[in-house]
C-alpha cells in the first residue's frame, strides 16, 4: 500500500445496506492523514446519491484487521445522525507511525491493508451481521532508462527526448537557462484516466556507473492536469567535474518513472468473511518485467470461512458419504482446497 498526500483519501467501493432502508455507504480512509498528518483518518461516509430518509440514525464500528481477520484496533461511533452527502469518523484513527513503521507487519501484511465497517440501527451490535467484501488494488508500474546526450558543453538548443506507453505520453527536454545554467524539464502530454499516482527521478551518471540525484517530484490524480517538471542541472559544477560527470563530454541521465493505477472489485456474502486476494503486480525496469504471482491474505481465513459454510449447509451442491454419515460440501472445495476438506 502506498502512502500517499496529506489531504487524500482512499474511496471503497460504494455498497447497500439493506437493513438501514437500502442506504448506500463507503468507506474514507486518509493514510497520510485528513487533518492531522501523524494520524491516518478513517471515516464512514453516506452516499448523496442514496434512497432511502435524508436522515438515519446508526451505529458503527470502524476496525483495522490482521492478516486472520482478528481486529487489531477498532473505534465505535453510537446512535450517530448521518444525513445524505455527510460522513463522520476519526481523523486520529491511529497513529501513522505504528501503522507504517512500528507495528507494519502486523497492520500491513504484503503491503496490504484490511479495514471493516461494521453498521446497525438497533440498541445492541448484532450478533451474526452480514458481511460484503470490496477490495481495492493499486497496481505499481515502474520503469527506468538512461538518456546519453553527445556533446553536452556545446549544446546550443534544446534537446528533446520523447517517452511514450501505453498509459503515459510525456517528453523529456533539456534548455538552457540564464548563463551557462541548464533545467531537465518533463512535460506531460497525455496520461491513461487510470493513473492516480506518478514519481519522477532524475540522476546524473558519473564516470565510475554511481548515480547524483538530480530531484524527486511526485504528483496525485487532481495534479496530473497541470504538471510541469523542471530540475536544475547546475552546469557550471558539471563543467568542473568533467572527468567525473562529462567523460568525453557526454552527459548520461538516468530517469525513473512510477506510476499508479487503481481498480476496485466488489464481492458479496450472506454470512462470514470473504478471503481477499492479492492481484498480479507488475513491476517494470530496464525492459525487465515481474509478475507477482497470485496469493490469498492467509490460509486461517480461508479455513474459517469453510467451516462457516459447512456447519451452515450454505450453497452445498454435492455430498460425500462414508459408512456412518453424509455431509454436505462444495464442488468447489472439493477441487481447489483437498487439504482444508479434511479438517471440515
Amino acid at each position: 500500500m502506498r502512502e500517499r498526500k496529506k489531504g487524500k483519501q482512499i474511496q471503497s467501493p460504494s455498497f447497500i445496506a439493506e437493513a438501514l432502508k437500502g442506504t448506500k455507504w463507503s468507506l474514507w480512509l486518509y493514510p497520510m492523514g485528513n487533518t492531522n498528518e501523524y494520524f491516518v483518518g478513517f471515516y464512514l461516509y453516506r452516499e448523496i446519491d442514496c434512497t432511502g430518509p435524508n436522515n438515519v440514525e446508526v451505529s458503527y464500528q470502524l476496525a483495522f484487521l490482521d492478516k486472520d481477520g482478528s481486529i487489531l484496533t477498532d473505534r465505535i461511533k453510537s446512535k450517530y445522525n448521518l444525513w445524505k452527502g455527510n460522513y463522520w469518523g476519526f481523523h486520529k484513527y491511529e497513529a501513522r507511525e505504528k501503522v507504517f513503521v512500528t507495528d507494519r507487519e502486523a497492520f500491513l501484511p504484503e503491503d496490504t491493508l484490511m479495514v471493516q465497517c461494521t453498521v446497525w440501527n438497533k440498541e445492541e451490535k448484532p450478533v451474526k451481521p452480514k458481511h460484503l467484501y470490496a477490495r481495492t488494488n493499486f497496481k505499481e508500474n515502474r520503469r527506468s532508462f538512461v538518456w546519453r546526450i553527445d556533446k553536452f558543453s556545446i549544446l546550443k538548443h534544446d534537446v528533446r527526448n520523447k517517452f511514450k506507453d501505453c498509459l503515459i505520453d510525456f517528453d523529456l527536454v533539456l534548455n538552457k537557462e540564464q548563463g551557462l545554467e541548464k533545467k531537465l524539464v518533463v512535460n506531460i502530454n497525455s496520461f491513461h484516466e487510470s493513473i492516480k499516482y506518478i514519481s519522477f527521478k532524475a540522476s546524473i551518471v558519473d564516470s565510475d556507473g554511481k548515480k547524483e540525484n538530480c530531484g524527486f517530484h511526485e504528483y496525485f490524480a487532481d495534479d496530473l492536469n497541470k504538471v510541469e517538471l523542471s530540475t536544475r542541472l547546475f552546469t557550471k559544477k558539471l563543467m568542473e567535474n568533467k572527468s567525473q560527470y562529462l567523460p568525453i563530454d557526454v552527459l548520461s541521465l538516468d530517469f525513473e518513472y512510477v506510476s499508479s493505477t487503481k481498480t476496485a472489485f466488489y464481492e458479496s456474502s450472506d454470512s462470514g468473511t470473504i478471503s481477499p486476494k492479492f492481484a498480479n503486480e507488475v513491476v517494470e525496469s530496464k525492459n525487465e518485467e515481474y509478475v507477482g504471482k497470485e496469493k490469498y491474505l492467509n490460509t486461517a481465513v480461508l479455513v474459517n470461512n469453510l467451516k462457516f459454510m459447512y456447519n451452515e449447509r450454505i450453497f452445498s451442491d454435492t455430498e460425500i458419504r462414508t459408512s456412518k454419515q453424509t455431509f454436505p460440501v462444495h464442488k468447489d472445495s472439493k477441487c481447489q482446497v483437498p487439504c482444508v476438506q479434511e479438517h471440515v
